[in-house]
């Protein structure tokens, strides 16, 4: 993935974390995952940073939402704390796991290429659950 995913999610996500006033912040495309290497790409706003990552060891691309003294470490390694999951604090009722795998079998398409990865990302964990995830982190702070 190197630089060309980091390249990507300025591309389809910076765009939408601009109009709601993120600036990047740091790119991290040497991320050390045990001989693999992910990719970090941070932004920062008014009162939180969001990172969207790529990890080649779990074989993932999501996005994390944490306070402004979050370090710039990619938040599945980062040993602070700070950087959550967008969809930590949503208050939806937890499914069992037989509809979680029929939901996954369904939006098995999202997940094809990265762009749309980053899409799904952007719609259904960033937009989705910003307002929600924003107000716990400026809460915690």
């Amino acid at each position: 993935m190197e630089s060309g995913f980091s390249d990507q999610v300025r591309e389809i996500i910076e765009p939408y974390l601009s109009s709601i006033g993120f600036d990047l912040d740091a790119i991290d495309n040497n991320v050390d995952e045990g001989g693999r290497r992910g990719t970090a790409v941070f932004y920062r706003g008014e009162d939180c940073k969001i990172q969207v990552y790529y990890s080649s060891r779990e074989g993932e691309i999501n996005a994390m939402i944490g306070p402004l003294d979050a370090p710039n470490e990619h938040g599945l390694y980062n040993q602070s704390r700070k950087w959550h999951y967008f969809n930590d604090f949503a208050d939806e009722p937890k499914l069992p796991l037989e509809e979680l795998v029929r939901n996954l079998r369904d939006e098995r398409a999202n997940f094809e290429s990265t762009p749309k990865w980053l899409e799904w990302i952007k719609r259904e964990r960033i937009q989705r659950y910003f307002d929600s995830a924003r107000a716990e982190i400026v809460k915690g702070s």
